[in-house]
């Protein structure tokens, strides 16, 4: 859902289905955003976003299951994400936080 809601809003979205990718993905290629969740099939979706942060500057949203986001916000902003998203999300909460993180970020705006 979060792919299609964000392709259908103009962004182009590169998808992977575990950590190691998404950290190779990162380490590849400059991102201006990324969402990560929680749990990924090979490991922690908090531990990949410590490792993206020092590696990347896009401010990151972890995505989780939505009975754990008020336990998670500060776990998940002491290990670098920007946000912290329940799953499902509503489209419209999706694509204001991701609007307002771009909005914010000195990656976007250096461009």
């Amino acid at each position: 859902m979060t792919e299609r809601v964000l392709s259908e809003a103009g962004y182009l979205v590169t998808s992977v289905a575990t950590g190691q990718q998404a950290l190779a993905e990162v380490r590849d290629r400059q991102f201006d955003l990324l969402i990560i969740d929680l749990s990924l099939p090979d490991r922690d979706g908090l531990e990949v976003i410590r490792q993206i942060r020092a590696v990347s500057l896009a401010p990151r949203i972890l995505a989780t299951s939505g009975f754990l986001v008020g336990h998670m916000r500060y776990v998940a902003s002491s290990a670098g994400a920007a946000a912290t998203l329940p799953k499902p999300t509503e489209p419209s909460v999706l694509l204001d936080t991701v609007y307002h993180l771009l909005d914010q970020s000195d990656v976007w705006r250096g461009r």
